[in-house]
């Protein structure tokens, strides 16, 4: 993933809701052995992310807002966790690195899985 290694580290944060998603995997593990493996990378990557861990405040509850309302007029809906991820990123100014079609929130995005540097 060259866009994640050329992305200084200081600029790399994980929202809550990501943290959180990751959580869930570790819970429904299909057996013990890979519980503990998963919840040891969980680990990992919170150690990594330690003081880079965007929280949901009032700034990103408004984006939430904004966002559900403009896809609402649309017609349209996104997923709440992912609608809550696009708007931790409008609200910091953030780029969403995922596979996931969020562009539509107005958050910019880039697939790193993709992307060629």
């Amino acid at each position: 993933m060259a866009w994640f290694r050329s992305t200084a580290r200081p600029n790399r944060f994980l929202s809550v809701i990501t943290v959180a998603e990751i959580e869930a995997g570790v819970a429904a593990a299909p057996d013990p052995v890979r519980q503990a493996r998963y919840a040891q990378a969980l680990a990992a990557v919170r150690h990594e992310f330690l003081d880079r861990i965007a929280p949901i405040g009032e700034p990103e509850a408004a984006a939430f807002l904004t966002i559900h309302k403009t896809l609402k007029a649309a017609g349209t809906s996104i997923d709440p966790p992912d609608a809550l991820i696009a708007a931790t990123a409008l609200a910091n100014g953030w780029t969403v690195a995922t596979r996931k079609h969020l562009a539509r929130t107005g958050a910019l995005v880039v697939n790193p899985w993709e992307q060629q540097l």
